[in-house]
């Protein structure tokens, strides 16, 4: 007898007919829930729910388009009708003057959509990891600024608002209420949360704003009432996640560089070199870069002198089924492919030269089991993507970026996960890799700590 084979309906969770009926009334609204509470499927419940007959725009990185929104639109309204607007201009301006009632396109578009004044096409705007527009000076978020003033009904999502500074929390709370709860003049509000500090070493004059205490929480208050916050421990009891440290050894000849520079660096902040949170991120960048192996010959190639790493990161993936690698550098990704193919491996690799269609295959393919690891940059695959059949996060080594942090890890440790999951951070030991990954672990790394950090380092030295 054969049994025809049911497909799941949608059905919101409790905290997603919250967020629903928070934009239904507001109709202009911040969704700051965590990691993988289903931000995507919310917003579509709330449109089916309240405004059925709209015609809406998502702004969404690329890389999610069609694996995270295409999915859940066909899943959470199989009856609407929707466009995936990515590739030539001219491509995706029939999508948005079309018919369909989702355009879906990337983040960039809008630029596009403001110079040719497409906004009119649309009734509702949702951005999603909305932190792209965080810098209100950049050209997308300009452009965003002008069509979000024209389209009545927004929601922006992200589950990272604020990763460096309060400060980044401004622009996103404008695009919604044109500056009604923080005011309309960024340096207003910045005197107002922040306090200027005098940089260790530095000339004169020479000032960095550190986040007032209670700041966060003021804030957070001024918004409380357009913003749905919760995260994803307080919506869904998943599988325990644990935290773990492997140790490298690093080989004797890194040790000195790593040496050298670590004594540069402090330098550099001693004498005032390094007078920003800029200079800091520029100098960790470097540190990081050469405990991962990347020292550089005189021609730009990169010498393999730490190889022991790579093999220890493809031990710890032949330990389990499925697992997903970050990786930081080229150099990097290319040790840990060669590893891999030299154990016969099956895995695929998502990095910023990793086309659409591809990317979608490899998603699908991990999911089904038919490959053992993805190896990803964080920056690529670090939004919307769901690899839960994975039980795994390796880093290969520390990214000291904490939103690309936490959204990378969330890829496994998210709804849908049935197993208990491991965050696996590889270190050198008596390095700043260490450090770096303690802040990660408590949320406290940013831009500006990265001076804090580096000034640590003089203790070492």
């Amino acid at each position: 007898m054969l049994h025809s084979k049911v497909k799941p309906v949608f059905e919101p969770f409790a905290h997603q007919e919250t967020f629903a009926n928070l934009w239904g009334r507001e109709e202009r609204v911040l969704n700051f829930d965590g990691c993988g509470t289903g931000k995507t499927l919310a917003c579509i419940h709330a449109v089916k729910t309240y405004w059925p007959e709209a015609r809406v725009l998502v702004l969404a990185p690329l890389s999610i388009l069609t694996p995270a929104w295409g999915k859940d639109l066909r899943f959470g309204w199989p009856e609407t009708t929707y466009a995936i607007a990515a590739g030539a201009a001219a491509k995706k301006r029939k999508a948005i003057t079309g018919d369909a009632q989702w355009v879906v396109t990337n983040h960039d578009t809008v630029k596009m959509i403001d110079q040719e004044n497409l906004a009119s096409n649309f009734d509702v705007l949702i951005v999603d990891e909305g932190d792209a527009f965080r810098n209100r000076t950049s050209m997308r978020s300009k452009a965003i600024n002008r069509i979000a003033a024209d389209i009545d009904k927004m929601a922006l999502m992200t589950g990272t608002p604020s990763p460096n500074t309060i400060l980044d929390m401004w622009h996103l709370a404008f695009l919604i209420d044109r500056g009604e709860r923080l005011g309309k003049n960024f340096f207003g509000f910045r005197q107002q949360v922040c306090d200027p500090k005098a940089i260790l070493g530095a000339p004169a004059g020479a000032m960095k704003w550190e986040d007032k205490d209670g700041a966060a929480d003021h804030v957070t208050l001024m918004l409380s009432d357009i913003t749905s916050r919760v995260a994803l421990n307080d919506v869904q009891e998943l599988p325990e996640t644990i935290y773990r440290e492997v140790p490298v050894e690093l080989p004797p000849k890194l040790r000195r560089d790593y040496e050298f520079l670590k004594r540069e660096s402090v330098l550099a902040l001693e004498t005032g070199q390094m007078l920003n949170a800029v200079h800091a991120g520029s100098r960790m960048q470097k540190l990081l870069q050469t405990l991962s192996g990347g020292v550089y010959n005189e021609d730009g190639s990169v010498v393999n002198v730490h190889k022991e790493r790579y093999e220890l990161v493809l031990d710890l993936v032949e330990e389990t089924d499925h697992a997903l690698v970050a990786f930081n550098w080229t150099h990097q990704r290319d040790g840990l492919v060669a590893e891999a193919t030299k154990r016969k491996l099956k895995f695929a690799v998502i990095d910023g030269g990793t086309p659409l269609l591809e990317r979608n295959r490899i998603v699908y393919q991990f999911q089904q089991g038919n490959l053992q690891v993805i190896f990803a940059h964080p920056q690529s695959a670090g939004h919307g993507l769901t690899l839960t059949v994975a039980n795994r996060v390796i880093w290969a080594s520390p990214t000291y970026r904490a939103d690309l942090y936490e959204q990378f890890n969330h890829r496994i440790v998210r709804t849908g996960q049935q197993r208990k999951t491991e965050i696996i951070h590889i270190a050198a030991e008596n390095t700043v890799e260490e450090t770096v990954y303690e802040k990660m672990l408590d949320k406290q790394m940013n831009m500006i700590d990265l001076l804090n950090t580096i000034a640590g380092l003089s203790q070492a030295a």
